[in-house]
């Protein structure tokens, strides 16, 4: 199916300078001559142009997605990353009402040390700035200190700690004021 070519004067119209008139007529009928570009020729060759471009566009989109998983997954799995152990729920006892706390674990590292990070809510400072600390319990009472911290002005504080024990050894976690035994949190 052909179309007729567009009129001139439709085009132009009739308000030009006779020189310049002449030199659009001769270009416009080389334009005629010549005919569409050859991708314009066919419509079907112009939705092939389209399918062929969107597919590659996927493939790009795909490899650049592989390519980042790829990263992902190396970065996460280097061996100086650590995963979590487990999660520890700490309740105030009957001193410390509204006192909070979650103890994470990490992994164990090659010499045997559980790297902790404790978060603490509600716990206000000690009576003379004194250090809370927290420990492993046997039978419930403080049996190997795991690290000593201060709590900021609003009872906040997230702290790193270390177990350098084996954790089946004991029974639970404890936070006390330094020099005390009395459980201010508790699992």
């Amino acid at each position: 199916m052909t179309r007729p070519p567009p009129d001139f004067d439709e085009l132009i119209g009739g308000d030009l300078e006779p020189d310049e008139r002449a030199r659009l007529e001769r270009v416009h009928e080389l334009l005629i001559e010549a005919g569409p570009p050859p991708a314009l020729r066919s419509p079907h060759a112009v939705a092939s142009k389209r399918r062929r471009r969107r597919g590659a566009l996927i493939a790009a989109a795909a490899a650049l997605g592989l390519g980042i998983f790829a990263a992902g997954l190396l970065a996460g799995s280097r061996g100086d990353e650590r995963g979590t152990f487990r999660v520890v729920t700490m309740t105030g006892t009957a001193y410390t009402t509204g006192v909070s706390a979650s103890l994470t674990i990490f992994d164990v590292d090659d010499a045997g040390n559980w790297p902790m990070e404790l978060a603490v809510e509600g716990l206000v400072q000690s009576a003379g700035r004194r250090p809370y600390e927290l420990w492993l319990t046997k039978d419930g009472k403080p049996a190997a200190l795991c690290g000593s911290f201060l709590a900021e002005e609003d009872g906040t504080t997230v702290v790193p700690l270390n177990a350098p024990y084996r954790l089946k050894q004991f029974d639970g976690w404890v936070v006390v004021v330094e020099g005390s035994t009395s459980p201010l949190l508790t699992t």
